[in-house]
């Protein structure tokens, strides 16, 4: 499911503190009862780093969410997006990235570069902050 851009942000992104505001105000139009899940998005940018897509990709459980790299990369795939940057939400409030999340961000750099996009970025927000998957 694509995503609007919020009214107020320019479609053109800088860094990750850009991308850790949008996706944050994102977060905050959702339901308050449907904050307590796992939300994921990819966030497609073009050669000049201006946002072509925000997609919803996936809607997990409180704490897990299983994503292949077919489902989470296709819209990129379609769009010639050369860049993406991953961002999901940790309903918990503890910004601390699992295993899983390190595991999966390792899987999707693999795959990311056999399609020849580069993987910006892998951020995990919540309402207030935000972390980077290194």
């Amino acid at each position: 499911m694509t995503v609007r851009l919020p009214k107020d942000e320019d479609k053109r992104i800088s860094g990750t503190d850009d991308i850790a505001r949008i996706m944050q105000k994102i977060l905050w139009r959702q339901n308050k009862l449907h904050r307590n899940k796992e939300y994921f998005w990819t966030v497609g940018l073009n050669t000049k780093n201006d946002i072509e897509y925000i997609e919803l990709v996936s809607i997990g459980s409180k704490n897990r969410m299983i994503l292949s790299p077919v489902e989470v990369l296709s819209y990129a795939v379609s769009k010639k997006c050369t860049k993406v940057i991953f961002c999901h939400n940790h309903p918990s409030g503890d910004l601390t990235p699992s295993k899983a999340d390190i595991d999966f961000t390792a899987r999707m750099q693999l795959a990311t570069e056999i399609m020849e996009i580069k993987l910006l970025d892998h951020i995990i927000i919540d309402e207030m902050d935000y972390v980077t998957i290194e």
